[in-house]
């Protein structure tokens, strides 16, 4: 068009509907499009509607309102935007920042402003335009995403890795004059037992009320977390003293013996606090966890500063729990099967999984070395989990490799056999690994019975409805293992190898033995002896009915399934080597 040019009425209609245009889009955007003025208040020339479903204002509120702007602003954020905005006036940058505002209706709206300095054919700024983005959905997500990064959801309090980061920097900051970092390690006496009776539902509300109680006794900068379980701790950063130290434990464990109101009543629990003072974050909290324990020996005091020489071995054992959970992230165990023979055809009819911790200085472990640490951290229901997996995944590569039915046995603790996912759990790994149920043998040992509590029925009947296999292990090692065989749903009897260590056919054990056989029979229970390592033990146990055998003269566990036996029943292994590896 010639610039010399009056405009047409053809002109003003086109630029009209450029603008009719223009606008169409800008209000049908998702976010407010704004236009302002270059002044200290920066005075509203154009902003889109989308203002008012968002914030709550009307445009007209905004245009003519100069303070508006201001008085949204959350007061956390306001100087630092006003700032970014005198900024963009001076320096003519682009604005790009990320603030609160404060709507109407008093909700949070948290904005992306991003916007530019138009300037003019000969360089002159003429106003500032840019954009309003509600970014609340994304900015809660990024809090929700860091609350399960760092907190303990049950409590809110800081999690084991939040809480060791702060504890590393507390611990790595110099001061002066020196101050000393104290950490006050807490674990509740006989928590277990407030599972047990009431329920974990019980058992969760009394933890979410103690964490409330240990984040309300501690001092404004000092932290406190849940470490999982029943396990918490406290950070005394600023200017402590042992008396101070003690003062903190003392108020904890007067807070923590409160009774707590619960839906059947009040319940009290207690604790044990083991208290560190250094400046290595590592070495604090085992030294914390080994006073702990001492603790727990002294409860008319309810806790203990560290000591080296009295702490010494509960300091390797806060070490070993240290491994033992960096193993399970690094994949350091391993499953070795050793067979179960039938003894009336002599083939391998099945497998047990045993597993073996590949440790990175001390070799390989047996379960002895660290199952009975895992039973008690609770560690042993990922380990457990993973056995579970493992076992049933290489289950159905032996099938396919022998072309006929064989069994996976796995044992199973009393901890793991608690767990409310354990069923779930199971189902879910016998999917995956397209293992069929019938193939799979869970051992459960005298102590899975005794501590289930009253779900046990139930959980058995469940497995039995999945169709596994439940073997009674280690029989004859309990009390009241004859009245188990009456009372839950088991299928095979697996018998102890005390039984056989030293039996001949006048011993006490080889009555006993045949006892046992007998009745097992009698209830149509299929019976495995374990611990078979001679020529005689197995003409004993296969004179005596017995279904199957399992021990080293049948063979060794080892990470390669055995496939065959020799012609007398002995593993081609047992025969080259009388040399009997770890059970």
């Amino acid at each position: 068009m010639d610039r010399n040019r009056a405009p047409s009425a053809t002109d003003c209609t086109n630029y009209d509907e450029i603008v009719r245009r223009y606008r169409t889009l800008v209000e049908q955007l998702p976010l407010i499009v704004y236009v302002d003025e270059l002044d200290a208040t920066s005075s509203n020339i154009f902003t889109s509607p989308q203002i008012e479903p968002i914030l709550g204002y009307t445009v007209e509120e905004w245009a003519n309102d100069e303070t508006l702007f201001v008085r949204t602003l959350h007061p956390d954020d306001r100087d630092r935007v006003l700032a970014a905005h005198t900024r963009t006036h001076q320096t003519h940058e682009p604005l790009s920042i990320e603030y609160r505002l404060l709507a109407r209706d008093g909700r949070v709206v948290w904005i992306r402003d991003e916007g530019v300095v138009v300037v003019d054919d000969a360089g002159i700024p003429l106003y500032l335009q840019g954009y309003l983005l509600d970014i609340t959905r994304e900015r809660e997500a990024q809090i929700q995403l860091r609350q399960l990064a760092l907190y303990d959801p049950l409590t809110g309090l800081a999690n084991r890795a939040f809480f060791r980061e702060q504890l590393q920097q507390a611990a790595a900051q110099r001061h002066d004059p020196p101050r000393t970092t104290v950490l006050l390690f807490v674990d509740l006496n006989d928590f277990k037992s407030v599972n047990d009776r009431y329920g974990h539902d019980a058992g969760d509300s009394v933890l979410k009320a103690l964490g409330t109680r240990i984040q309300r006794s501690i001092r404004a900068g000092d932290g406190a977390a849940r470490l999982g379980g029943d396990e918490f701790a406290v950070l005394l950063t600023s200017g402590v003293e042992p008396e101070e130290a003690v003062n903190a434990a003392e108020r904890l464990l007067q807070s923590i013996s409160e009774p707590i109101e619960l839906e059947r009543g009040q319940l009290s629990v207690s604790a044990s606090i083991g208290i560190s003072l250094g400046s290595d974050a590592d070495e604090m909290l085992k030294e914390a966890d080994a006073a702990m324990y001492r603790a727990k020996a002294q409860r008319d005091v309810g806790y203990a500063f560290f000591d080296p020489v009295l702490d010494r071995s509960a300091v390797h054992r806060s070490r070993r729990i240290a491994e033992l959970r960096e193993g399970l992230e690094r994949g350091e165990f391993a499953l070795h099967y050793q067979p179960l023979v039938d003894l009336e055809t002599h083939t391998i009819s099945g497998y047990e999984a045993l597993v073996r911790w590949q440790h990175p200085t001390e070799g390989e472990l047996g379960p002895l070395e660290f199952i009975p640490l895992a039973e008690e951290t609770g560690l042993i229901i990922p380990i457990g989990t993973w056995v579970l997996d493992e076992a049933c995944r290489h289950g159905t590569h032996l099938l396919a490799e022998h072309g006929r039915h064989v069994g996976m046995s796995v044992n199973v603790s009393a901890r793991q056999f608690q767990h409310p996912d354990f069923v779930t759990q199971l189902e879910q790994v016998l999917r995956q690994s397209c293992f069929p149920p019938q193939c799979l043998t869970l051992e459960l040992t005298e102590s899975v019975l005794l501590t289930s509590g009253a779900l046990l029925e139930q959980r058995l009947s469940m497995l039995k409805e999945i169709g596994v296999t439940l073997a009674l292990d280690d029989f004859g090692t309990g009390y009241a293992s004859l009245s188990y065989l009456q009372r839950f749903p088991v299928d095979v009897v697996k018998i102890d190898q005390s039984f056989i260590a030293e039996i001949d056919g006048a011993s006490t054990d080889f009555v006993l033995l045949k006892g046992i056989i007998d009745l097992s029979r009698g209830l149509g229970l299929n019976t495995v002896v374990e611990g078979v390592e001679t020529r005689e033990q197995h003409q004993v146990v296969q004179s005596l009915g017995c279904d199957g055998a399992q021990g080293f003269y049948f063979g060794y566990p080892a990470q390669v399934a055995q496939r065959d036996l020799l012609d007398d029943g002995t593993s081609p292994a047992f025969a080259q080597s009388a040399e009997k590896p770890a059970a």
